[in-house]
């Protein structure tokens, strides 16, 4: 009988145990895979796995050739830090890509296709060729002329305002119905390809006066709407010399369209590396020093697209540094990164000036001697 009662709790011990067992493996496994999990995820976070070197495939890069707006002489303004922290961004990485430009082959085909851009616009006669590149059309009753460059496809339409006096004010579509309106337009074109269809488009109201066309913030005013259009790569945006203007425009009234400006310099996706860039510090060492490209400097609330004139600010107030790409006017080798300062200017008796300077972001030692 004893014997029976020890097989017994032998058995239940025996059962007891090894649930207990199961158990603590089972807590262990837990443990240790979760412990594994931790380390793994600070290990690359805290201690991020080192990144090969940047490819700078393409060699030394030539210089940028970013405009630089002139300040009243002898302005010697302080420029501040004036970001929501106060201080410098601690989240721009130390590298960038960097685009190869590319133009299409000229080909017998470019002047077919120059004329048959100018039939749709209007232009159903043969053109004056003012060089081997560049055609130019006119319709002198209408004050129209065209300009294309069969090469580069650059095009210009534009119209004697003297010709546009019918207009009436508050005549032009709303701001929304103008960007979907030019959009259409340079699609039916053809022109409207690449990375715009995803980037930045900016609609203004205009107003014919004194022979130019001015800014207006009223509906009711406006004869005229004036849309612009960025584009955007990889989600960064892309600037033009002048910042409140894209490299492609188109400017409508009630059922025309008087003028366009199309620039537009195809990348090439194949083509493409990283470079090292300037640190947020070393770009500041350049704001300091005076080297910032300002490129825009206008009153608060006033008009981006009249003649510029030099002020003379105490303070300039940085509020906000960001990376994008500079896309010239002129036919550049490269698509390049640039540092984009963003804030705002303040002068002796107190006017406030929207402020923006560029400065080439590429590290010094990839960027070719002038």
């Amino acid at each position: 009988m004893n014997g029976i009662l020890k097989s017994k709790m032998t058995l239940t011990e025996t059962a007891r145990l090894t649930k207990r067992g199961v158990a603590v493996f089972v807590i262990l496994a837990v443990a240790y895979f979760s412990s594994r999990a931790v380390w793994t995820y600070l290990k690359g976070t805290v201690f991020p796995p080192k990144l090969p070197p940047p490819e700078v495939a393409f060699g030394k890069l030539p210089t940028l050739e970013i405009p630089r707006l002139p300040l009243k002489e002898g302005s010697s303004p302080e420029y501040v830090v004036d970001t929501k922290t106060g201080r410098l961004p601690t989240d721009i990485p130390d590298r960038a890509k960097v685009y190869k430009i590319i133009l299409p082959p000229p080909t017998h085909l470019a002047g077919e296709r120059a004329q048959t851009l100018a039939t749709e616009l209007g232009f159903s006669e043969e053109p004056q060729k003012l060089s081997s590149s560049d055609y130019f059309w006119e319709k002198a009753e209408e004050g129209k002329t065209l300009k294309i460059n069969i090469i580069t496809g650059r095009l210009s339409l534009e119209t004697d305002l003297k010709k546009l006096g019918e207009l009436k004010a508050g005549s032009p579509p709303s701001k929304a119905t103008a960007i979907e309106q030019a959009s259409r337009f340079l699609s039916n074109l053809g022109l409207l390809g690449g990375s715009y269809p995803q980037g930045r488009k900016e609609a203004t109201y205009l107003k014919i006066e004194w022979g130019s066309l001015g800014k207006t913030e009223d509906l009711a005013e406006a004869q005229l709407v004036r849309v612009d259009f960025f584009r955007e790569i990889d989600g960064q945006a892309v600037t033009t010399p002048k910042p409140h203007e894209g490299l492609i425009s188109v400017i409508l009234g009630k059922d025309k369209v008087p003028f366009v400006s199309y620039n537009f310099w195809p990348l090439d996706s194949l083509q493409t590396t990283t470079y090292p860039i300037k640190t947020p510090e070393q770009v500041w060492n350049e704001v300091e020093t005076g080297q910032a490209g300002l490129v825009s400097f206008v009153p608060q609330k006033g008009d981006p697209f009249a003649s510029y004139e030099p002020r003379a600010p105490e303070t300039i107030f940085v509020r906000q540094i960001s990376l994008g790409y500079f896309d010239s006017e002129k036919l550049q080798d490269y698509l390049q990164p640039v540092y984009i300062l963003e804030g705002l200017g303040l002068t002796k008796d107190k006017q406030q000036l929207d402020y923006i300077a560029y400065i080439p972001a590429v590290s010094y030692d990839w960027v070719a001697e002038e």
